[in-house]
This record gives structure tokens, sequence and C-alpha cells, in this order.
């Protein structure tokens, strides 16, 4: 069920990477800086999609718009004088088919590790898909074939109850994260060309931090953020130093940083009530950044001097805020959730029996996270109840209760009860 929900965002995610975003294919037309073509009206739809279209417009409208993209695809390879043209077409039709990609994300039983494995498998098949040694007139009509994928796929498009809604403290730090990426790859990624140990392997990098992201997810999510913005500061810094060895690391470390902010912003997007207005904002949002540091490193040109100041003090004060942020997500005065060894007790006393109710015990941090009916499980839980007790507590199924849990474990990316009652428990006392 993993790899069928992350199927199509594979897909998607592979034509993107090859095609529009100055992909392999396009750059060997010779179509230069064309990506701005794309990325404008690709934001426009994006910011539509998230501002309220009504999502049962959506799967007919990424048929329409998927069928655009596809033939996009194909007259970029017949007529490459009208690319800005049809570049702009594939904007406008492929946002409707990211968004679906997205949605069908959420159905994974595992959302987190869906992502992971997603991020995972679009970079290791583009890595395949540019080493196969065919023409590049037989690798276009291939690339618009893989938007067929998510075209094709039943809509995963569904009204949500449950989920966050917290996602706009943290866009702001993606949109800058995005801008100095443009900035640093504008300045670097032609002396790495040139000073290459082995062309391709910067997507092992990018792979290992998806990884190693995962695991981290367990702890605190926001943490894969902070990684991001400290990743790419290291690797600004390799950027001053002579030698190709400078330029290979700092890449590497950026591909590093850019495995965290992926996977982080996958996992919070997924985390979302609403998942198609989170698609539609939160990739708006990233296209934007990497819109404004794509004109960055145009403008900028070759000044490595200005970028790196420039962008270490952006990030710089990015970890400061971010600091700020995380640290009003967790306020200190927030009751305790009792530990493991306190379970026991709050089995007999019952929780919310002369004290307050359990909503207002979790700290606002992980308040948001649930919807009411899973605090009202997790309650049940934390008081020690089996899942056949909390059910009849809360007059519902039992497969409900365990289907409430389910989702409890996935947002907590934990993989059972003991575990999710230590971490609510270790969150608290961070």
């Amino acid at each position: 069920m993993i790899l069928t929900a992350s199927l199509p965002f594979v897909a998607f995610v592979v034509w993107l990477l090859a095609v529009p975003m100055e992909g392999f294919l396009l750059t060997r037309l010779g179509a230069d800086n064309a990506i701005l073509f794309f990325l404008v009206p690709h934001v426009i739809t994006l910011a539509v999609i998230g501002g309220g279209l009504p999502r049962r417009m959506l799967p007919p409208l990424a048929a329409v718009g998927g069928a655009a993209a596809v033939g996009s695809t194909l007259l970029i390879a017949q007529a490459p004088a009208g690319v800005p043209w049809f570049l702009s077409g594939a904007g406008v039709g492929s946002a409707f088919v990211c968004v679906k990609a997205g949605s069908i994300l959420k159905r994974s039983p595992s959302v987190a590790a869906s992502a992971a494995v997603g991020l995972v498998a679009a970079n290791a098949l583009l890595f395949v898909f540019m080493a196969v040694p065919v023409p590049h007139s037989v690798k276009f009509p291939a690339a618009a074939a893989l938007l067929l994928v998510p075209i094709l796929a039943r809509s995963g498009v569904q009204d949500e109850a449950d989920g966050e809604s917290n996602l706009a403290p943290f866009l702001p730090f993606v949109f800058v994260f995005q801008i100095v990426s443009g900035l640093m790859y504008g300045a670097l990624f032609q002396d790495y060309a040139a000073a290459a140990f082995l062309p391709g392997i910067e997507l092992v990098f990018y792979v290992a931090a998806v990884m190693a992201g995962l695991v981290l997810l367990h702890r605190r999510r926001e943490g894969l953020l902070a990684l991001a913005i400290v990743m790419a500061m290291f690797a600004f810094s390799l950027v001053l130093i002579d030698g190709p060895a400078s330029v290979n690391v700092a890449l590497f470390a950026m591909q590093a940083a850019a495995g965290f902010l992926d996977l982080y912003l996958l996992a919070l997007l997924l985390a979302q009530r609403d998942t198609c207005r989170a698609f539609g904002i939160g990739l708006a949002v990233t296209c934007a950044g990497i819109a404004a540091g794509k004109t960055a490193s145009l403008l900028i040109g070759d000044a490595s001097h200005l970028v790196v100041a420039v962008a270490n003090l952006v990030l710089t004060s990015s970890v400061l805020v971010l600091y700020l942020v995380m640290r009003s997500e967790r306020p200190p005065d927030a009751p305790a959730i009792p530990a493991m060894g306190d379970m026991a007790g709050m089995a007999e006393t019952g929780a919310g029996e002369g004290g307050p109710p359990f909503e207002f015990m979790l700290p606002p941090g992980l308040r948001k996270r649930f919807s009411d009916q899973e605090k009202s499980v997790l309650a049940c839980v934390v008081r020690g109840m089996t899942f056949k007790e909390a059910a009849r507590e809360l007059d519902i199924s039992e497969s409900s209760v365990k289907t409430y849990m389910k989702r409890i474990y996935d947002k907590m990316s934990v993989s059972g009860k003991e575990e999710l009652l230590t971490k609510l428990g270790t969150e608290q006392r961070e």
C-alpha cells in the first residue's frame, strides 16, 4: 500500500526533474533559464487551488491539466522554438496533477514512510532515466508517459476531518530556504559540473538525508527544517574555498539540505487537515521561493562573495527565528503529561476527574495535531483503557478506535502504544 500510494507522486517528480525544472531533457535543447516560464504560471495555479478551489473539481481538472502537460512535453521536443509557451501550459496543467498526487499520498497507512519512499524512488529513477542509453527523442515521450500514472490513478481527494492546521508559521522558512538554495546552485553548479568527482554521486547524499530524516521524524519534525538550514550554511561556508574538493563537498551538503527540507515539507503538508489546500498553498510558496532564487542568481551573476554574504545572513536569521517559533509552540507553563511510570495512577484516578480535561493537558504543539475524536480516544488510552474499553466509553466501535489510534501513531511517527506514551511524555518535558 505504501508503494501504491507513492507511485503517482514518484512518476510526477521524475517528469518534473527531467523536463520543466531545468531537467536534463530541457537543457539538451539549449533552453537555458527557461524554468521561470514554467514556475510563474505553476505558482499562480497552485495558489488558486490552495485558495479555495472546490475539491470535487480537482479530479476532472487534473485529467484536463495532465493532458495539457503531456501534450506540452511532446511539443517541446518537436518545436524547441516554442519552449516558453509549452512550459507555461505545462506549468498550469501540472499544478492540478501535482496536488492530486499529493492527495493520494495521504491514503498511505504510513504517511511518513510513503513520503520518504516517494522522494528516494523519484531520485533513483531519475538517475536511471538519465543513464539509460536511448535517444532523447525516445526519452521525451517516456517522460510525458510518466504523467499518465497520476492522471489515471484513482483520486485520493476526500474530505478530511482530522489533522493539523499549523501550516502558516513554517512556510516562510521554506520560502527563504528555496531562495538561498537557488542562489547556491546559481553560484556553484557550473563549477561543480566541471569538477565533479563522479557525476550523479550527489544524489546519494540527497537519498541519505531523506532516510536519516525519516528516523528523525520520530522525534520532532521541525528538526528537519533546522538541519536543512544548518547544512545549507555549511555549504555556503565552503564556496569561498578554492579547489575541486570544496566545490564537491559544498554541493553534497546542499543536496543533503535539500533532502531534509523536502521530507520536512512533505511531512508538514501531509499532516494537514485539508490536504488539497495544504499542497496548493505549500507548493505555491515553495515554487515561488525557487523562482525568486533563480531570479536573484541571474541578477547577481558570478558575484560569489556577495551571494555567500547575503545567503549566510538570511540563513543565520532564519535559524534564530525558527528557534523562537519552535519555542512558542511549547510554552513552559503547559501542564505535564504523565510519563510511562504515571499511567497506572491515571488509570486509577481517571483523567479529567477533579482536574483539567485531557485536551488541556496536551501542550499546544500536540493539541493542534489531533481532531476532537482523536483526543477523546487518546485520553482513554492514556488512562490505561484497552481499545474495547475505549470503544464502550466513547460509544463507538472498536474498529473505529483502532482507526483513530492508527492516525495518532502516524501523526506522532510511532509504531505502537508504548512508544506513543513514551513520546507524549518526552515532548511535554522538552
